[in-house]
């Protein structure tokens, strides 16, 4: 398969996915992304204070994962 056909494929098969999804359901989704992009922000940082890193970002997301706080 050519390189071009497929990627005419995907853009057409995501505009037609696009198309399908409701506003509800995709600011739903935006929202969802957030909290995860949040999550995984505060893991990184968590995880930087426990392999070194001493600072204020670091040490704030250790302690809201390591006390609960």
């Amino acid at each position: 398969m050519d390189v071009e056909e497929l990627a005419c494929k995907m853009r057409l098969r995501a505009i037609k996915i696009e198309d399908e999804i409701g506003p509800n359901e995709r600011q739903q989704h935006l929202v969802e992304q957030e909290r995860l992009e949040a999550l995984q922000k505060l893991y990184f940082n968590a995880g930087r204070w426990a392999g070194g890193a001493r600072d204020r970002i670091a040490k704030e997301a250790y302690q809201k994962i390591a006390l609960g706080a």
